[in-house]
């Protein structure tokens, strides 16, 4: 590229025009915008991807003496097993509803509590129309 010798800012004839490099007059036309779409907008993350992204995420335990990696999701689910053999009601509650949302969703698998209920049954008592 030449410089003129009078200015500082280079003339038509001293621009280069090649590959990349388009005539001047015609590099930008007015009116046009070169983006039209404009910044994409930031997308609201939904809390379901939220929900979901933290219960995939891989969590370490120990099992046996031996440290195992499995997803969140699994580790919660395996408590709730634990917890349901154990008597806990509102733990194989919280299974039945999972497996019943995995059965709506189509993917679902055996699946087989035995609940022992520690507490005694309430008395239970019925104001019917005969009067018991």
């Amino acid at each position: 590229m030449k410089r003129s010798t009078g200015s500082s800012e280079l003339t038509m004839a001293d621009y280069e025009i090649g590959y990349g490099k388009p005539p001047r007059h015609s590099q930008f036309k007015k009116g046009v915008c070169a983006n039209p779409p404009g910044r994409p907008r930031r997308r609201n993350t939904q809390i379901g991807e939220v929900v979901h992204s933290f219960l995939s995420a891989e969590a370490q335990y120990r099992e046996k003496g031996r440290t195992k990696k499995t997803s969140r999701l699994e580790l919660a689910i395996k408590r709730h097993v634990a917890a349901a053999l154990n008597g806990d009601v509102g733990s194989a509650a919280m299974l039945l509803k999972m497996r019943a949302q995995a059965i709506r969703l189509g993917n679902f698998g055996p699946l087989i509590i035995r609940v022992k209920n520690a507490l005694p049954p309430l008395p239970y008592k019925f104001d019917g129309e005969d009067g018991s």
